[in-house]
């Protein structure tokens, strides 16, 4: 048997003990390896972890930025508001602001005041028979001396004439005197009946009371300052009450209930309708002011509620056919079941809240667009009324119509694509009102003798804003009626030719103007 040499053993023993150190090695090699990689993957699952909350963070303050983004849009329009994007009056623009243009008129670049070649208006002279008070200005010559040499003066016969318009208010202390008679057989007593505004010993005129009542209802005055105009004009001679001037009006809309009523059915019959409304302050407390007319007819009338039962407490709209179409600002309340009468909204309106849509969302272009082309389309109305003609060719009508609703499902297609929450709905709002009121938008288009806003119930109400601004607020619904009632006369007088302290005057002497006189 072979025996290895004493070298060789050892040889193998070195190398084997060398073998397993390096297998010792190896497998501690690899269990590193394996260590590490789980390390690796460890690092990687925590890297990933860190990178999705990263970009989930990323997104989270991607989103809030753009909501803040849309806030301050949102405030930017909220600031830009107007007469031109929203239903807010001019006397509430901002001193730094140009207020809006009435009438959607543009402005043009010209100086103010008249123009180069303008006629301009002056007094016309008064004849020589109409001169009622006559002036002369003198030099005392016994006195007054040449101021260029200080020689003396003589007249030359001729004068420089200056004429002049003016007022002179002058108390007059009437006393009525009724002649008293006695029948000579049975021994009655006789005399003419006294007029219905001399009921008191002692009263003010009928020219008085329409002066106050013009102030208050035209002039928008407070009472205390009615009272304070009379002591100061006329030197203190008169100087009614607050509350005598408290009670001109109510005593004035019971004169005017037969009137009211005779409006009321003349009205009624009218072919085109508007009517609006608008908050007023009573007591501290909200109510509402509404208007019903047309160019003849402005007729109010004034609730504690702004609602359908006062609606029907007016008793207008109930008694309206379909031979009657109402203009309104989107009064839904109009197509309420229990009316018969048709509708049509009003496009200045319309393009406000256009407007406001575009302002709103200014990289959605429909709205903007829908604007010029209503207003583009209004234009060749009026143009084509002056040329006399009553409607659009069946073409052109076409032609609007395409044009509209191309518009509409344009705006669709812009609102679906946004995300901004705080505007989207209300656009959505109003393509939505423009599908379902579609009708009642452009039936001006194919009838001419529609008109196209509501602004004659707005100048109506116009007034009423500027009474509260100046006034306040009414102390009572019922003082808020009597104003309403006597508003209705002066107003519907006025548009009438008749003058307004005339009306009043009449109506302060127990004789109204009937609307038989009126509309006859």
């Amino acid at each position: 048997m072979y025996k290895p040499s004493g070298n060789l053993r050892r040889d193998y023993e070195r190398l084997s003990g060398e073998y397993m150190k390096q297998k010792d090695r190896i497998l501690s090699y690899q269990e590193q390896t394996a260590s590490l990689r789980n390390s690796n993957r460890a690092l990687e699952k925590a890297l990933a972890k860190e990178k999705e909350q990263h970009k989930e963070e990323s997104a989270q303050k991607d989103a809030e930025i753009q909501a803040l983004k849309n806030k301050v849009a949102h405030l930017e329009a909220l600031a830009n508001r107007d007469g031109t994007n929203t239903g807010t009056p001019t006397s509430q623009t901002p001193i730094s602001r140009k207020k809006v243009i009435p009438n959607s008129r543009r402005g043009s670049n010209k100086k103010k005041g008249g123009q180069r070649g303008h006629k301009k208006h002056v007094l016309k002279p008064f004849d020589s028979s109409e001169i009622n008070e006559l002036v002369l200005h003198e030099l005392d010559t016994r006195s007054e001396t040449c101021s260029l040499c200080g020689g003396s003066l003589t007249f030359t016969g001729n004068y420089v004439e200056k004429d002049e318009f003016d007022v002179t208010i002058k108390t007059v202390k009437r006393r009525h005197k009724y002649a008293v008679y006695v029948c000579t057989d049975c021994g009655a007593q006789v005399r003419l009946q006294i007029e219905k505004h001399l009921k008191q010993h002692n009263q003010y005129g009928s020219t008085v009371q329409a002066l106050a009542l013009s102030l208050m209802v035209t002039g928008n005055m407070a009472m205390n300052k009615v009272s304070m105009f009379f002591s100061g004009v006329t030197g203190e001679s008169l100087h009614p009450s607050e509350g005598y001037v408290c009670k001109l009006c109510r005593r004035a809309a019971k004169e005017l209930a037969d009137f009211k009523a005779g409006l009321k059915r003349v009205m009624i019959q009218k072919s085109v309708l508007f009517w609006d409304d608008t908050v007023i302050m009573v007591h501290k407390q909200r109510a509402c002011m509404r208007f019903y007319g047309d160019e003849r007819i402005s007729y109010y009338t004034a609730h504690e509620k702004k609602d359908l039962d006062s609606l029907v407490e007016d008793n207008v709209l109930d008694l309206l056919t379909a031979k009657t179409t109402v203009m309104h600002d989107h009064n839904t309340v109009n197509y309420n079941e229990r009316f018969c009468f048709e509708n049509i909204e009003c496009i200045q309106h319309l393009e406000r809240d256009l407007q406001k849509s575009a302002d709103d969302n200014p990289n959605h272009t429909w709205a903007g667009k829908m604007k010029e082309v209503l207003s583009l389309w209004i234009k060749k109305r009026k143009d084509y009324q002056g040329l006399g003609k009553d409607h659009f060719e069946e073409k052109e009508e076409e032609k609007f119509h395409t044009q509209i609703r191309r518009l509409i499902r344009k705006g669709y297609t812009e609102s679906s694509k946004s995300t901004n929450p705080t505007t989207v709905p209300s656009e959505k709002t109003l393509l939505k009102r423009l599908e379902n009121y579609y009708d009642n938008y452009f039936r001006w288009v194919s009838d001419f003798t529609l008109p196209t806003t509501d602004n004659l119930a707005e100048r109506g109400l116009r007034s009423i804003k500027s009474h509260m601004k100046i006034s306040g607020q009414f102390e009572s619904e019922r003082s808020a009626g009597d104003y309403a009632t006597v508003k209705t006369y002066v107003e519907t007088c006025r548009k009438n030719g008749i003058n307004e302290i005339a009306a009043l005057s009449r109506l302060c002497s127990g004789n109204p103007y009937t609307v038989d006189e009126i509309f006859a």
